[in-house]
């Protein structure tokens, strides 16, 4: 990675770190998504280093997420179109999908079903018989 091809990389990568937005990191290095997209798909050393980004973008993402469910935000309060004053709010359906996110097996909107011992489920078929009255 030499010369001006080294610096949009620097940069889309920079802005990926702090936004894991793909399109606002091209947009911000001065290129586009299909030229960003070729070039990861070229070169190893950007890929890998394009995933750590993401990675990096999405952990800063989920500690504000987990800020603003737990720690709660300010918010003003309006009346009659004045500011009367700020209010702490926080966000359950934040918390809610962090800890889905984090503890799939307990906190899941679904259910897995499995066999013995985690295995796939054993179908069985069962015959139906229908008896007519006096046979």
């Amino acid at each position: 990675m030499a010369g001006k091809e080294y610096d949009w990389k620097k940069i889309f990568l920079e802005h990926l770190r702090e936004s894991p937005i793909i399109a606002h990191a091209a947009k911000a290095a001065g290129i586009s998504r299909v030229n960003a997209w070729r070039n990861k798909r070229a070169d190893p050393e950007f890929s890998e280093a394009w995933d750590d980004a993401i990675e990096e973008g999405i952990d800063k993402a989920e500690a504000e997420a987990y800020r603003r469910a737990v720690q709660g935000y300010e918010q003003d309060v309006w009346y009659q179109g004045v500011k009367v004053g700020e209010q702490r709010m926080y966000s359950d359906q934040l918390l809610a999908l962090i800890l889905k996110g984090n503890r799939k097996r307990v906190y899941s909107d679904r259910t897995e079903h499995t066999g013995a011992d985690g295995g796939p489920l054993e179908i069985k078929t069962i015959e139906r018989v229908i008896l007519k009255p006096n046979e």
